[in-house]
């Protein structure tokens, strides 16, 4: 009796490991098949993706408008320029010792004090610029 249960024991081992692998490799065929149907609709999808990025990307370039043509483009600016300025300007002239003189003798220096006063300062710039297609 012993033999039998030894032997039906040692078979239902053998037949659970076989059934194991048979398992994982089942899991790794279907990973496998599952990964070809992926890149398959990746590859059918690729003209779709494609030409969605090309149109996004002409939908950018064309916002950003004309590009600059020095030979068509055609400009005209008045420039207006009004402003308050108010100078003044002191000089006085005073004697002092020369440091780089030995002999300590008196010279004579101008000096001259200048204050500015910007009461208002108005620039105006007006005109057009037409920007030609290369």
């Amino acid at each position: 009796m012993k033999q039998k249960r030894y032997f039906i024991s040692h078979f239902s081992q053998a037949w659970d490991l076989r059934r194991a692998d048979f398992l994982r490799g089942q899991s790794t065929v279907e990973m496998a098949i599952l990964i070809m149907i992926l890149v398959f609709a990746l590859i059918a999808m690729q003209v779709y993706l494609k030409r969605g990025i090309q149109g996004r990307l002409r939908a950018n370039i064309d916002s950003i408008g004309e590009q600059y043509d020095p030979e068509k483009t055609t400009s005209e600016f008045n420039l207006f320029h009004d402003s308050d300025v108010t100078t003044t300007s002191e000089s006085s002239e005073e004697m002092y010792v020369d440091p780089t003189s030995w002999s300590g003798q008196y010279q004579n220096r101008v000096i001259t004090m200048v204050h500015t006063q910007t009461n208002y300062d108005n620039t105006v710039k007006t005109g057009f610029e037409y920007v030609g297609a290369p």
